[in-house]
């Protein structure tokens, strides 16, 4: 029965959340995986906390510098087997594009053309971000800033895009990916961890380059496993905790036995990590975050199934995802600024007892700071069908795009040496990529399928 105009009126808040999660649970669709969307908001989710937790920020008579807690208490690097959740994320992505292909083969569209939809949906919400900081940096120089803590700055705010790289590098090959594993099945991955293995090898006795091979080989395995979640072929349920027990015990012989590095995060400095280049202890780690995904589907199935609000809040979530990531780091950036730099901050030792008690008040306003970020920038993720192109014009349109950010992020987006303060060359080489792909500009209808 529809309400009368007084009646509205009353409605509490709690009432019009109700409703609203009401409203989300019709429009869902049935065949929806909302286990996948819970997993894939939950790992980014993790990955934001993480990298707020981490992050130390030191002042000493005018000294500003900004370092990780891993560097200053080494017995931290043990969390990161908990707080290194990127492999769920790309285990989600092969799932999803597992079925967004097909579904592009039953309609009889091109292969490019799924990939210009997807890399325009990824990539299009970093250019808000990228143009805010090409501003920024020659401002707060301007303004007196010291250029170290502007370069930090930067760098820190840029850190997030290199999933980009590596993510649309997956896209282009998804294609070719998706074909294996129907011929292949298990033995892609198998083939891909033997590679991983090599590629480790080489990276120790010094080979140079070689290791960022790694990024996409070990990611890829993680995509490969969300095929093989999309065919039915993993066993889910209880048998997962045993496949997550021997992830864990492979991971716990690389570093005991073989030498490989504690931390599964990158580490600032010269000391090794399993994140940078990635490693085999990385594939382990996504065997044991496989084995958890296949004991929990279930019970979280259910759950979702019954919580409506619950469901809501990972679906609403989940559709602002990518701004969400990309900025978390210029809201930390933007926190540290307002309370070190102006004085605000307790003056506290780092990783200290008060440290520690004072955590949960930075995080507050780390979310402070990042929500109205996502509010303003959340709409670069609402996007319509980019201009069509060949397979040729599509995997330039990538490669470029892949290569200028990946060139941003090695050379730093603010350097006063330069001539403009940024690469130029890396921005035209990742914007020309943006253009063949069609990901700038506005398209009339908003694409949110697949």
């Amino acid at each position: 029965m529809a309400r009368t105009a007084s009646e509205e009126t009353r409605i509490t808040p709690p009432a019009r959340l109700r409703d609203g999660a009401l409203r989300i649970e019709e429009q869902t669709l049935t065949e929806r995986d909302r286990f996948a969307d819970l997993v894939r908001v939950v790992a980014i989710l993790m990955v934001v906390l993480g990298h707020w937790l981490v992050a130390v920020v030191i002042v000493d008579d005018d000294r500003f510098a900004a370092t990780q807690l891993l560097v200053l208490e080494p017995w931290t690097k043990w969390a990161t087997w908990v707080w290194q959740v990127m492999p769920l994320f790309f285990i989600v992505g092969g799932r999803v594009n597992a079925g967004s292909l097909r579904r592009n083969r039953d309609r009889g569209d091109t292969t490019s053309m799924w990939v210009r939809r997807r890399t325009r949906r990824l990539l299009r919400p970093m250019v808000p971000l990228l143009l805010l900081w090409v501003v920024l940096g020659p401002v707060l120089d301007a303004i007196g800033l010291p250029v170290p803590i502007v370069e930090r700055a930067t760098e820190g705010a840029f850190m997030p895009l290199w999933f980009l790289v590596v993510y649309a590098l997956i896209i282009v090959l998804a294609p070719l990916t998706s074909w294996l594993h129907r011929r292949a099945g298990w033995g892609v991955p198998a083939v891909a961890t033997v590679l991983v293995l090599a590629v480790d090898v080489l990276d120790r006795i010094d080979v140079p380059v070689v290791g960022e091979a790694n990024h996409l080989l070990v990611f890829g395995i993680a995509h490969q496993v969300g095929y093989l979640w999309a065919d039915g072929r993993l066993p889910f349920g209880r048998r997962g905790l045993w496949v997550a027990a021997g992830g864990l015990l492979w991971a716990a012989l690389l570093v005991a036995v073989f030498d490989y590095p504690v931390s599964m995060v990158g580490v600032e400095g010269p000391t090794r990590s399993n994140a940078a280049p990635p490693t085999l202890a990385m594939v382990a780690l996504t065997a044991t975050q496989t084995g958890l995904l296949l004991a929990l589907r279930g019970p979280c199935e259910r759950w979702l199934d019954r919580a409506v609000m619950a469901w809501a809040a990972v679906a609403v979530t989940g559709s602002m995802i990518i701004t969400i990531f990309l900025w978390h780091m210029s809201a930390l950036v933007g926190v540290g600024a307002l309370t070190y730099l102006v004085g605000w901050w307790p003056d506290v030792e780092p990783a200290g007892a008060a440290w520690w008690a004072l955590r949960p008040v930075w995080v507050v306003l780390c979310v402070a700071a990042l929500v109205p970020l996502v509010v303003v920038f959340r709409g670069a993720e609402r996007v319509g069908e980019p201009r069509p192109g060949g397979p040729f014009v599509t995997v330039s349109g990538v490669l470029a795009a892949a290569g200028g950010l990946y060139l941003i992020l090695e050379e730093g987006l603010y350097d006063v040496d330069r001539v403009l303060r940024v690469p130029v060359a890396a921005f035209a080489l990742l914007f020309a990529g943006l253009l063949l792909l069609g990901a700038l500009g506005r398209s009339p209808d908003d694409d949110t399928s697949d």
